[in-house]
């Protein structure tokens, strides 16, 4: 079978068998795995699990090893990628980074233990989900065989807490700074036309504040499946006009053009406009930090074939290996704790706005990423 990265060559049934017996009649094998305060399983040559833990069959509610004895990794958590090819997980494009596939090849080949972190995006009950762990991979030899030892800790709170940590205690204190520099420019002077601009400033400093505290909570409500959208008609035009003016404002537009298409539908449509605002202010923010001073970012709105689609445009291009990993939770080009903004992005269009985000991005014709929604209502 055809693999992109890591070999898609599987042991047979019979030799899977083989190993699970014989690691069971090893001494203390159970006692190890067992013992172990989180998921661990081993893996052999070939990726596939030949033994696990009983808190693992306890934590997937099953009873019986043979559900779980020849599958990957991936295979075992329904990642997203585990079944794009016939082969399986560890043989697509995007398995090159991921964390799994890659400590256990490198603790085979090197012999030795290998910790990482892995962001993994499983799809469960037609949802997709996002896990961060913490992996370890150490080589473990029995009767002339290599094994490996797999454990996954889960730090997905971790993630979470240090990001919030990061948009409270560096942006948002930023953004409260800098209101508060102005108040005090406000007290110090008495020139009229300084006033109205200050006041201006500080106006869209709060605005700002107060927007990122709320997409904050959005977010977190979104991740416990506690939004309930609330739908209203909206006209796209007026709309994008809308973010485009609250963006115009921020940092990140800086020496910038936003630019509307003129032709964006001017129909009705009837979604929930706070949600779909923080979706194109997501992607309208993206756009304008991977431009240059002077570049132009264009947003417009387009009926194709029945859909309804948003879309925003950047001359900017996203090298193929952020590409496989732009939606992850976690994952971010903008340094450690930053990964957020993609991935509500798809979040929310896709689980509450009933919508699709996809993109294109190339060398010379740039990047645009468009939020589609197939069963929108227009008047």
């Amino acid at each position: 079978m055809e693999t992109d990265y890591a070999s898609a060559e599987r042991a047979s049934a019979s030799e899977i068998g083989k190993a699970f017996l014989n690691l069971g009649k090893f001494k203390y094998v159970n006692e190890i795995v067992d013992a172990l305060p989180f998921i661990a399983v081993i893996v052999n040559q070939q990726r596939q699990i030949v033994f696990a833990s009983h808190t693992l069959l306890k934590l997937l509610g099953i009873s019986d090893f043979d559900d779980i004895l020849g599958k990957r990794p991936g295979e075992l958590l329904h990642c997203v990628n585990s079944t794009e090819k016939a082969a399986g997980c560890g043989t697509t494009e995007t398995c090159r980074y991921c964390g799994v596939v890659n400590a256990i090849l490198q603790c085979i080949a090197s012999d030795s233990r290998i910790t990482s972190e892995c962001r993994i995006t499983a799809r469960e009950d037609g949802h997709e989900i996002s896990y961060d762990f913490s992996i370890t991979a150490a080589p473990f030899h029995f009767q002339d065989e290599q094994f490996v030892i797999l454990s996954f800790i889960d730090i997905g709170n971790e993630k979470r807490r240090k990001m919030l940590e990061r948009i409270f205690y560096h942006d948002i204190i930023n953004t409260a700074g800098g209101l508060r520099g102005f108040i005090g420019f406000l007290r110090n002077t008495s020139d009229v036309v300084e006033q109205q601009e200050f006041l201006s400033v500080a106006d869209q400093l709060s605005n700002a504040l107060l927007d990122e505290i709320q997409s904050q909570r959005v977010l977190l409500m979104a991740e416990n499946g506690e939004l309930i959208p609330e739908y209203k008609s909206i006209i796209p035009a007026g709309f994008l006009g809308e973010v485009a003016n609250f963006m115009r404002h921020h940092h990140v537009a800086l020496d910038k053009t936003i630019e509307i298409d003129e032709n964006a539908s001017p129909k009705q449509f009837v979604t929930d406009p706070e949600l779909l605002r923080r979706v194109l202010v997501n992607l309208l923010k993206n756009a304008l930090e991977a431009s240059k001073k002077g570049e132009k970012v264009q947003m417009g709105c387009d009926r194709e074939d029945g859909k309804l689609v948003f879309w925003v445009h950047n001359a900017g291009f996203i090298p193929r290996d952020v590409q496989l990993q732009l939606f992850q939770r976690s994952f971010s080009t903008k340094g450690e704790n930053r990964g957020i903004g993609t991935y509500s992005i798809k979040l929310l269009t896709e689980h509450y706005l009933k919508g699709k985000v996809v993109f294109s991005s190339d060398p010379v014709k740039g990047t645009t990423f468009r939020a589609e929604f197939t069963n929108a209502i227009q008047k």
